[in-house]
């Protein structure tokens, strides 16, 4: 009898053992952040879109078809009812590859590729009354692929981008101020110019890494303190030196992910950024995927369109 029980007090034992295993893989699962996917992106499959939220709204458009038809419609999406709505067509040039961001409740877009290869103006959209209003030209030349975020009142764009004219990579800065209608240069990217870089802003700061220099690609990581308008670097991305990833802020967190190499070969990784500790955090990945668009709401992220081996057009939220 004894070694009867010795024998169900040790099975018990090695049961819990294996449920505090288990549990255990849940919870670094769920700490390692939850991919949802959500409805599809309603329209055509597309890539170099443009994506940022207003509110507790997020809005996608412009870019290219998989037939390199430049594109021009807009869609809002309400993460309640997870349903796309679309808005007022983007009213000039179809394009990809546009900087956008938003500033208090209106969204703005600019520059890119288009069929016109000079786009020098800017245009904001106002959700409440679904309209676009052309504001001043941005003053930093024609490109595209190039990085944007806003801090609190302020639009920044980093023209680290090839110059229609002169092939070339250029490292200006500039800020954009709706009050006054304004764009004021700023301090130069400090290191090399680039094109398809990650920008996002956390707080009062913003962040920029990765991307392509002429077949160089980059894993370096900077931070732009606009009270200073000092350029400082941080700890370098930890994934392989990558163009065309996602990146976006959810909270006091930054995020970059996916994007490809120089030969357009896709990574899947997902990495988390704590700017107090300047360290680096592996997430959990996605499917591959590049040029794609993604945007906060609230505590959650949303990334989808873009290159990779299948659909195309869906969508997935981040729960970090």
């Amino acid at each position: 009898m004894k070694n009867v029980k010795f024998t169900k007090v040790l099975i018990g034992i090695m049961a819990l053992s294996i449920m505090w295993i288990s549990c255990s893989k849940n919870n670094d699962e769920y700490e390692n952040g939850v991919w949802t996917q959500i409805a599809d992106f309603p329209d055509s499959e597309r890539i170099s879109a443009v994506g940022f939220s207003i509110g507790n709204k997020g809005y996608v458009g412009t870019g290219i078809d998989r037939n390199y038809n430049f594109l021009n419609d807009f869609w809002e999406y309400d993460p309640e009812t997870n349903v796309w709505t679309q808005k007022a067509d983007f009213p000039y040039n179809a394009r990809s590859q546009a900087v956008g961001f938003s500033i208090g409740n209106k969204g703005y877009i600019g520059k890119g590729e288009s069929p016109s290869s000079d786009i020098q103006e800017f245009w904001e959209y106002d959700p409440e009354t679904n309209t676009w209003t052309q504001k001043a030209g941005f003053k930093g030349g024609s490109f595209s692929g190039a990085f944007g975020f806003s801090i609190e009142s302020k639009g920044y764009i980093g023209t680290i981008y090839r110059n229609f004219n002169s092939n070339s990579y250029n490292t200006v800065f500039w800020e954009y101020d709706p009050e006054t209608n304004t764009w004021t240069q700023k301090a130069d990217f400090p290191c090399s110019g680039r094109v398809n870089a990650v920008g996002f802003s956390i707080g009062n700061k913003g962040y920029v890494g990765t991307g392509n220099s002429n077949g160089d690609l980059f894993q370096d990581f900077w931070e732009y303190n606009p009270a200073t308008d000092v350029w400082s670097q941080k700890a370098d991305f930890p994934g392989k030196s990558r163009e065309l990833a996602i990146g976006f802020s959810i909270g006091t967190k930054g995020y970059i992910g996916l994007g490809c190499d120089k030969r357009r070969n896709l990574y899947k990784d997902f990495w988390e950024y704590n700017p107090v500790s300047n360290k680096w955090t592996k997430k959990n990945n996605l499917e591959k995927r590049s040029r794609l668009v993604g945007f906060s709401i609230g505590n959650k992220g949303y990334v989808g369109t873009g290159a990779g081996k299948d659909n195309t057009n869906c969508f997935w939220e981040f729960t970090p």
